[in-house]
């Protein structure tokens, strides 16, 4: 998976304890915002922290939602276990501490990894699930570490060392995005300037990542997911894509699954189509049945015209040649396809 060339350069976004006091200046690793009767979750990836998902956000309040923000990786900065089980159990304790029993789950990236096992080991606190150009992940490993990483704390304090650090990231966020125009002075501070701050910790926390391991198989803990899920993939060429693996992994969840592909988006659907991506949430939910439904009108959700490929997914791609002639429609119209089809189709 080439989330490792976006994650190498940042090496993550960021986290500490929850309920102990925050340090002056750093990234809020909770946020809640609104009083509306229904909350939405939010978890981040490794890069972004609750600040990234500043537009939907925006707009889910505007729309009489509660939305609280959680950034797993803030939260556990300073952790030994960074599983992504640990991360989930920490979540958990975010969200009973705000008497929240039942949530729309939305996790970007890495978040994934974290809200899969929420609704695993948690089932009362998830209503559904919305992963964001990820799918099921089977451990929270960061990225393919050398020696040399050791040496990036020391690179940041030499003459134009924080400023060569800054532009590979800002590079690797253009080359994991469908479109860069969201990538703009202010929000390339907003995903850089917290690894600047605290890049011994976030460094160390890089290396604990690497030997993660987790409790559980990835099977046993898709097993027991009783939420419906919809996967928003990000159509468009690029870097730190969804790999085929995370697919395939949610096939047992069969009908709880659905695909939602956005045209002309790449890694960050909360960033680089917002409005788009908004419609999906309040649009796709469970009904009475615990079935996924579109609800309302026909609507288009590309968030630009254009054919999809008809391979995504990493280096090795996933192929959906079995149904291609219905990709136009499905954008075209709004229809889904189950993460089932999606495996036939791939072989």
């Amino acid at each position: 998976m080439l989330r490792s060339a976006l994650a190498s350069i940042v090496i993550l976004g960021l986290t500490t304890p929850f309920l102990a006091a925050q340090r002056t200046g750093e990234p809020p690793a909770v946020t809640i915002d609104g009083d509306g009767a229904e909350t939405f979750v939010l978890i981040s990836g490794m890069v972004g922290g609750t600040a990234g998902f500043d537009q939907l956000a925006t707009r889910l309040l505007a729309k009489g939602y509660r939305v609280l923000r959680i950034d797993p990786y803030q939260l556990s900065l300073d952790s030994t276990d960074v599983s992504f089980a640990a991360m989930a159990r920490r979540v958990d304790v975010v969200i009973e501490h705000y008497h929240i029993r039942r949530a729309r789950i939305v996790a970007h990236s890495q978040g994934a990894g974290v809200a899969l096992r929420l609704a695993s080991n948690y089932p009362n606190r998830v209503e559904a699930l919305y992963f964001l150009d990820s799918g099921a992940l089977a451990v929270n490993s960061g990225p393919t570490l050398s020696a040399s990483l050791r040496f990036v704390p020391m690179l940041t304090r030499l003459p134009g060392g924080r400023s060569f650090v800054r532009q590979r990231f800002v590079d690797a966020l253009r080359r994991s995005s469908g479109s860069a125009s969201w990538l703009d002075a202010e929000r390339q501070r907003t995903y850089t300037q917290p690894v600047f701050d605290e890049v011994d910790r976030v460094v160390a926390m890089a290396f604990r990542l690497a030997h993660a391991t987790e409790p559980e198989s990835l099977a046993t803990v898709v097993a027991r997911v009783r939420a419906p899920l919809v996967v928003v993939i990000g159509a468009a060429p690029h870097e730190a894509d969804i790999g085929t693996e995370e697919l395939e992994a949610l096939a047992p969840l069969g009908s709880l699954v659905k695909i939602r592909r956005l045209a002309g988006v790449g890694h960050f659907p909360h960033e680089e189509a917002p409005n788009e991506l908004v419609d999906v949430l309040l649009r796709v939910r469970p009904d009475d049945r615990n079935r996924l439904t579109w609800r309302g009108e026909t609507r288009i959700v590309a968030s630009s015209g254009g054919v999809l490929p008809r391979r995504i997914g990493g280096r090795r791609g996933f192929s959906f040649a079995a149904y291609v002639a219905d990709d136009a429609r499905a954008v075209a119209s709004g229809e889904s396809d189950s993460v089932r089809g999606a495996r036939a189709a791939g072989g």
